[in-house]
């Protein structure tokens, strides 16, 4: 669903309180290249401007399943992703609620199951979605994105769309703002708002079974925090080798990068990150993957959480006639080494490597 946004204010305003949020779109073209978009309801800070179809990714769930949900509630058509198109990001104020939300956007490329939103000129399968935060869906031909009279968007459509990018669209309180449950109040919804103590879920690991009974009964009573994350990494190959960073206080070995701070762009985090575990430069060749993973276990300050963690993977080159050093003083990372494809098999390496692995050429 379109997400709650609103312009940057002046620099004189008392700051609002920094938060992250996931979330997933698509892009479904006809036969004749129009676009499906939604317009933003009475429900949302941005009232009539459209949106590529799309929304928050609930807490544990895949980007990927999100945005095949997502759309399916504001258009009534089901979809299947045929791609990865991008990752973006943006910081919009919201004065109103007294936060600068920092929203992280997994854009993929989508086809409709159904062929009455596919042939040409047809769009039969489209409906908008009840009483939500949009209230009308079409499909739009470019034309109608530029010049006079040109349908409002806000930027990251325009920029996915090869359009000009106009200026982010000055948000208002909604005239019919959505309800929060009481008792959901306390959590993080789809990846907006800080981490909060809720029930423990059933833990997973990495690759998806239950999480061994120690785990278990080690955080037995205690209130377990639901945590959602997205980081950025990059896969550093040359001549049979890959770059990998070893964790503090483990035997884990996995790929250079880690969280995306605040305002930044996922490239970026990579690029930082990639120096700070390794001393080396990165030049980002593509984006590889998005993947995302489950588990129940402390997290560094020995906290009990319930951990969603969403990782962005681009395909990255580093010199390879430098000798790689951990930099960042204190950080979760405690070497760096290239390690050749052949001996990884005597390694332990975290889920995250193993799925990247599949990327070599």
């Amino acid at each position: 669903m379109p997400p709650d946004l609103s312009q940057d204010l002046a620099q004189d305003r008392p700051p609002g309180r920094d938060v992250q949020r996931l979330a997933a779109y698509g892009v479904l073209r006809d036969a004749d290249g129009r676009v499906v978009l939604v317009r933003a309801s009475d429900r949302s800070d941005l009232t009539g401007v459209w949106f590529l179809p799309g929304g928050g990714v609930d807490f544990g769930e895949h980007p990927r399943d999100a945005v095949a949900r997502e759309v399916a509630e504001e258009t009534g058509v089901t979809v299947r992703v045929t791609g990865l198109r991008d990752v973006v990001s943006d910081v919009i104020d919201l004065p109103h609620r007294g936060v600068r939300v920092h929203t992280l956007r997994v854009l993929y490329d989508l086809h409709a199951d159904d062929p009455s939103t596919s042939g040409a000129g047809r769009a039969v399968g489209l409906r908008p979605e009840p009483d939500g935060t949009s209230d009308a869906v079409r499909l739009v031909a470019p034309g109608e994105l530029t010049g006079a009279g040109a349908l409002p968007v806000v930027p990251f459509v325009a920029h996915t769309l090869g359009l000009p990018v106009p200026p982010m669209p000055v948000a208002h309180p909604p005239a019919r703002p959505t309800v929060v449950p009481a008792a959901a109040a306390g959590h993080a919804v789809r990846g907006f708002g800080s981490p909060a103590a809720g029930d423990p879920a059933v833990p997973v690991d990495e690759g998806g079974a239950v999480a061994p009974g120690p785990d278990l009964d080690a955080l037995h009573g205690e209130a377990v925090a639901r945590v959602q994350r997205t980081a950025a990494y990059a896969l550093c190959h040359a001549d049979g080798r890959v770059l990998l960073s070893r964790l503090r206080n483990s035997s884990l070995w996995t790929l250079p990068g880690g969280g995306i701070d605040h305002g930044e762009q996922p490239h970026e985090a990579a690029v930082r990150e990639v120096h700070e575990e390794t001393g080396l430069p990165v030049r980002l060749r593509g984006l590889l993957d998005v993947d995302s993973t489950r588990f129940t276990g402390r997290g560094p300050s020995g906290r009990a959480e319930d951990f969603h963690g969403v990782r962005v993977v681009f395909d990255g080159e580093v010199p390879t006639d430098v000798e790689p050093r951990v930099v960042e003083v204190d950080g979760s990372t405690v070497e760096a080494a290239w390690w050749p494809v052949a001996d990884l098999s005597r390694l332990q390496l975290t889920g995250l490597v193993r799925a990247a692995l599949k990327h070599l050429p």
